[in-house]
């Protein structure tokens, strides 16, 4: 079937690509390749908040000129996310309880399903388990997404558009203040990590961003889409990237409190200069198909990956080799497990995903002629709707039809 021609801020794909290869290697690889898949789930963190929070300012604009109202702004919102997020998520869930039931699949961590249908498996991890529970571990960081959009929406809703960026300068600093408190009290590392506040200021310094780009400042667009911008903050994101397990360690909770923040801020700095970008280079490589084919089913392939039992990790495979499984065999299995995830998720998309995501662009109404081009590439690149390319704001322009950030 023909797919609806759909413009999206170009690369954005191509990065969602990116960060979901990080966490499935981190997974794969437990670790072995140091804290690529914290860098990959906080990438997603601020791509969202870069794209939901303009989402917003764009339905209060349209509520302060009189098209709309917060109720009717309020009830839209939570509809485009609920097609997008709640069925295939509620759908494994549920898929998991029939195995558990029936014995197919492990009932140790059953405790857990209240939490995750919930979406509270970031407070069930953090705070009462206090360790990782394995396929399910990952499920911690969709929880912080869904709990950051009903705090967030009704909040921005219902104030002016000029006071959006008080609101996420506030939570930035709540954030960062919660971090440098749980440090110094010695909470749990699993328990910070995973908690809600210590979260959500990544989603509103992306949002910042978003939000500081998509005014008239061309000259704060042409300095974040210059090529050696991109370029230097790539390395700084490699350095905090590869240094995070020493400065993890670090017993001073406000030197590893403002190294934290400016490793947000970077990778803040990245995903806009990203989205002002105009290399042609850099653009091309993330629009290539494969890689913009994965970031477009990111969210199916990130849900469904660490349900992949691992075919190489095991007592079996170990007995098979006598002890000592290959490096070989470890990487073939690697393999085995990315293409069974990679099949789950393009049948999840094309089966159920897809004809969703259909239905709410059906039912969507047109974005208000008095949003800027930038704010309505981020509501296509979110939505799946089409957005004229303006003076500043670049997107793409293939036809395929949209995907959410993870």
């Amino acid at each position: 079937m023909h797919e609806p021609t759909t413009n999206r801020i170009a690369g954005f794909d191509g990065l969602r690509a990116i960060a979901v290869l990080m966490v499935f290697f981190q997974h794969r690889l437990f670790g072995d390749i140091g804290e690529i898949g914290h860098l990959g789930v906080w990438i997603f963190f601020a791509l969202s908040g870069f794209l939901i929070i303009g989402i917003l300012a764009a339905q209060r604009a349209r509520i302060e000129t009189g098209g709309s109202r917060v109720g009717a702004e309020l009830k839209r919102f939570l509809f485009r996310r609920t097609l997008r997020i709640f069925p295939i998520y509620y759908l494994m869930l549920l898929v998991m309880c029939v195995l558990m039931a029936f014995g197919f699949a492990s009932p140790e961590l059953a405790s857990g399903m209240p939490f995750h249908f919930a979406y509270l498996s970031d407070i069930w991890i953090g705070s009462v388990l206090h360790y990782w529970p394995g396929r399910y571990s990952h499920l911690w960081s969709l929880a912080i997404e869904e709990q950051f959009y009903l705090v967030l929406a009704p909040l921005l809703l219902l104030l002016a558009t000029r006071r959006h960026r008080a609101v996420c300068w506030v939570i930035v600093a709540i954030g960062l203040l919660s971090l440098l408190t749980m440090r110094a009290a010695h909470w749990q590392d699993i328990t910070i990590y995973t908690h809600p506040l210590t979260n959500f200021w990544l989603l509103a310094l992306g949002g910042l961003g978003g939000l500081a780009i998509a005014g008239d400042a061309a000259r704060v667009r042409a300095r974040l889409g210059h090529g050696a911008t991109l370029f230097a903050l790539s390395l700084c994101l490699v350095a905090f990237c590869a240094t995070e397990p020493r400065w993890s360690e670090l017993d001073n909770p406000l030197l590893y409190t403002a190294l934290n923040a400016l490793y947000g801020v970077a990778i803040a700095a990245f995903v806009c200069s990203l989205a002002c970008c105009r290399n042609s280079a850099v653009i091309g490589f993330l629009e290539t198909a494969w890689l913009a084919g994965l970031g477009r089913i990111s969210y199916g392939f990130y849900l469904y990956h660490n349900l992949i039992p691992d075919l190489t990790r095991n007592h079996h495979a170990a007995a098979l080799f006598g002890g000592t499984v290959p490096v070989w065999a470890h990487a073939v299995g690697v393999a085995a497990s990315f293409a069974i995830s990679l099949a789950l998720a393009l049948l999840s998309w094309r089966l159920i995903e897809e004809p969703i995501l259909r239905l709410k662009t059906r039912r969507a109404p047109a974005v208000a002629a008095q949003a800027s081009s930038m704010t309505a590439a981020q509501q296509a690149s979110a939505d799946g709707r089409p957005a004229r390319d303006g003076r500043d704001g670049r997107v793409s322009g293939k036809d395929r039809t949209a995907s959410d950030a993870v």
